[in-house]
C-alpha cells in the first residue's frame, strides 16, 4: 500500500499525510512514488513481528467468545487493507 493510500484508510488530513510521507521519505523508508523501499519493507516487518510478539497479553483477558467478536469485526477492516495491497 502506497503511503498515500495508509493516510487516506486512517483518514489524516491532506497537510498531515503530505508531512508523514516527506518523513518517511527523507528517512528513506518511501520512495519518489510513494511506495516503500527495501528499508521501508524491512521497517514494516520489523514492527509487525514486534506488534506480534507484544499483541498476546492485550488479548488473553478476552473470553473465547469476546475474542470472537474482535475477530468479526475487524474482519471488514483487514479485507479493505489487503483490497489496497502493499
Amino acid at each position: 500500500m502506497r503511503a498515500e493510500e495508509f493516510g487516506r484508510v486512517h483518514h489524516l488530513p491532506k497537510a498531515r499525510l503530505a508531512a508523514v510521507v516527506d518523513g518517511l521519505r527523507g528517512r528513506g523508508l518511501v520512495d519518489a512514488a510513494g511506495g516503500l523501499t527495501d528499508a521501508g519493507r524491512e521497517t514494516r516487518d520489523r514492527v509487525e513481528a514486534l506488534t506480534d510478539e507484544l499483541a498476546p497479553p492485550a488479548y488473553d483477558v478476552l473470553s473465547a467468545d469476546e475474542l470472537d467478536e474482535l475477530v468479526a469485526g475487524l474482519e471488514p477492516l483487514a479485507a479493505a487493507v489487503r483490497a489496497a495491497g502493499d
